[in-house]
């Protein structure tokens, strides 16, 4: 039997945040074009288990695009305390001063990826491919074939990668990939405090690297605590009593006392980066092209500027796949990834160490935000997406 064959004007490979986020705003804003969506996982969107950090301004443009309304597990952030732990900088962020609603909000990234999934299923011009994945990228002149796991074979002018730190598609291409290991492991565990965090999230800064506490509905918030790796090997060993007291030691009572925690998930810290992001009628986006530590929560709102971008320079485009448009893409890019990008290195690199010659000019940098109204906005409206 024949392999089962389709034609498409684009192909996105991953269905997963960026992936079905992708999906809905080019078909929205293409309705003349067939987009294709390949999704591994067979039934449903994928399962994403991770607490996202939506900064004010990737919030405002889904609800421009209709695809977030009102999240029921959505919950805003209006205060952000950063401190460095045994020393006096600490600077406060309130969304009032910032004459914003909130300066972000904490949400179920299985609750967004639904709702776009749920956008997919309804637009005439998507076809979601579940249980797909791509196995082959076979490039032509004009045109690329897709070839699935499973055999299908898919004829389009452009594919797009929005399949993660792993990218098959990024990998099919031979795009180069940078990767700084920053000797960190991280650790994320829902938490349950004694009181509710009002809005409040906290960053401290240890010796070791940040913690940091995402305030969540009823008590709740998500840790994201930074080990080396012979501490990370400890601390899997530690029971749910002796996990809590170390973290509370670690992290002092300002926002109350732990009294439960979810099992933790540990992970490397590491900053990866595509040299480039395009290839011939291809591109990555999202993770597949950048992944970021989550010292400063801007992986996914990073990601969301590149889906934006892409649509914006595939909206008039006659041929999605040419190099003129994808060229165009590369190029707009650039300068907000060089922005993000050394904001986090430069906030890990700068925290992460007890050297007297990074503590005092680090603290001086967090009391400097606190008395600076300008600066501290400037630093704000960076963190919320903002452009100004």
């Amino acid at each position: 039997m024949d392999a089962k064959q389709i034609t498409a004007d684009v192909v996105i490979a991953g269905g997963s945040l960026v992936g079905a986020l992708t999906g809905v705003m080019l078909a929205r804003q293409r309705p003349d074009w067939q987009v294709v969506v390949c999704e591994p996982r067979l039934e449903g969107p994928p399962n994403d288990k991770r607490i996202i950090a939506l900064a004010a301004a990737s919030a405002a443009r889904l609800q421009r695009l209709g695809v977030l309304g009102e999240l029921t597990d959505a919950t805003p952030i209006r205060h952000i305390h950063i401190s460095d732990k045994g020393y006096l900088g600490a600077t406060e962020i309130h969304a009032e001063q910032e004459q914003v609603d909130a300066l972000g909000y904490v949400v179920s990234a299985a609750e967004l990826v639904n709702r776009f999934y749920l956008a997919c299923q309804q637009l005439d011009n998507v076809t979601w491919l579940a249980g797909e994945s791509v196995e082959q990228l076979h490039h032509e002149t004009d045109k690329v074939q897709v070839e699935t796991a499973s055999g299908v074979l898919i004829d389009t002018q452009l594919v797009i990668g929005a399949d993660g730190q792993n990218s098959k598609i990024r990998s099919l291409c031979r795009l180069p990939w940078q990767v700084e290991d920053y000797q960190q492991i991280g650790c994320i565990s829902t938490v349950k405090l004694d009181r509710d965090l009002q809005g409040w999230a906290y960053e401290r800064f240890t010796e070791f690297g940040p913690m940091a506490l995402l305030p969540m509905a009823n008590q709740q918030a998500s840790l994201v605590w930074t080990f080396n790796p012979e501490q990370a090997e400890t601390a899997k060993q530690w029971s749910s009593a002796e996990f809590l007291t170390r973290c509370q030691r670690a992290f002092g009572y300002r926002a109350g006392r732990l009294t439960a925690r979810s099992e933790p998930v540990f992970y490397p810290l590491q900053l990866k980066k595509a040299l480039r992001s395009t290839y011939h009628r291809t591109v990555i986006i999202g993770n597949a092209s950048h992944a970021l530590h989550p010292i400063a929560g801007q992986g996914f709102n990073l990601g969301l500027r590149d889906v934006e971008c892409l649509v914006q320079e595939l909206s008039a485009a006659l041929d999605p796949g040419t190099f003129a448009v994808l060229d165009a893409y590369q190029r707009s890019r650039t300068r907000d990834y060089d922005a993000i990008i050394n904001l986090t290195d430069g906030l890990v690199r700068g925290f992460s160490n007890t050297n007297r010659l990074m503590v005092v000019p680090r603290n001086l940098a967090l009391m400097t935000l606190q008395h600076c109204a300008p600066l501290r906005s400037r630093f704000a409206r960076l963190t919320m997406g903002m452009k100004s």
